[in-house]
């Protein structure tokens, strides 16, 4: 698993130069410390708004907001993708049809397959976009409170349990699914114990959010961003302390229970961020 954090990684930073060139930022000013706040302020509302459509109206409204989201998405993914090779109208229609397929492909047959390559798909243009939109410091500053915030979620008020339960069974890519038995099914309802009674050698999938992955990589993207290739030792350094903090988090994992994946990743991450900058040259940002 490991290995997709090279992918994503690798990707997103080949589509970074594209879509910094294009000006896709998700912020007007990637230098301003305030895109923190706008990052917290957009998560806090999309957390509040799936949990409580997740409570009042059950799990279906919350999939076909989540169709939606996804769809947009992937309209979006597409045609920056398309549009570098076809250009305009033909991009256009091409990232229409594409979406709409993916979609209900994951509606009708939500197989975890078809879940992990649209959610990887997604995962890495999102990397390449808010990487290129934040300055190295402040997704330094930005990860350490992703990471508390993670933490006080899973081991604390513990909504971020519930969340992931209302995206997994949503079936559609917010969470990477990685399949412990053969016949594992996606139309088996998920729910996710805080003491599973015998032990983690009785699940049938290890469940990863999206955001583990992505969240991570901001940072090297937004370092490759701000110095170029110049920067690929810093870069790598990041990466290699993201895949030690999966390490430890594996871990913990593998002993049965729910954890928040951000301390560790971030964590490995900002060490790798701030090890190797002092290292190899000064301090990006």
């Amino acid at each position: 698993m490991g290995l997709l954090f090279i992918l994503t990684d690798g990707l997103a930073i080949l589509l970074s130069k594209p879509f910094s060139d294009l000006e896709l930022y998700a912020f007007a000013e990637p230098s301003d410390p305030l895109n923190i706040m706008y990052f917290f302020l957009m998560m806090f509302v999309g957390t509040a708004l799936i949990l409580t459509l997740g409570r009042l109206f059950g799990g279906r409204l919350v999939k076909w907001v989540l169709a939606g989201v996804t769809w947009s998405s992937l309209f979006s993914t597409f045609y920056t993708f398309s549009f570098f090779v076809v250009g305009d109208p033909l991009a256009t229609w091409m990232s229409i049809l594409g979406s709409v397929l993916f979609v209900t492909a994951l509606i009708k047959w939500p197989r975890w397959y078809l879940i992990d390559t649209t959610a990887l798909l997604l995962g890495t243009a999102a990397m390449a976009l808010i990487g290129i939109s934040i300055r190295p410091p402040f997704m330094a500053i930005l990860l350490i409170g992703l990471a508390v915030y993670d933490a006080i979620a899973v081991y604390g008020t513990g909504h971020m349990i519930s969340l992931a339960e209302i995206v997994i069974n949503s079936g559609l890519p917010l969470v990477l699914i990685i399949p412990k038995v053969r016949d594992y099914s996606q139309a088996e309802k998920v729910i996710i114990l805080k003491k599973p009674p015998q032990g983690a050698e009785n699940r049938k999938a290890v469940y990863m959010g999206l955001g583990d992955i992505v969240l991570p990589g901001c940072l090297a993207i937004s370092v490759y961003d701000s110095l170029g290739i110049v920067a690929l030792p810093i870069v790598c350094a990041i990466i290699i302390g993201t895949l030690i903090g999966f390490s430890v988090l594996s871990f913990f994992v593998a002993k049965g229970r729910p954890q928040a994946g951000l301390p560790y990743l971030c964590g490995g991450a900002i060490l790798g961020y701030l090890i190797s900058s002092v290292f190899f040259m000064h301090l990006v940002g």
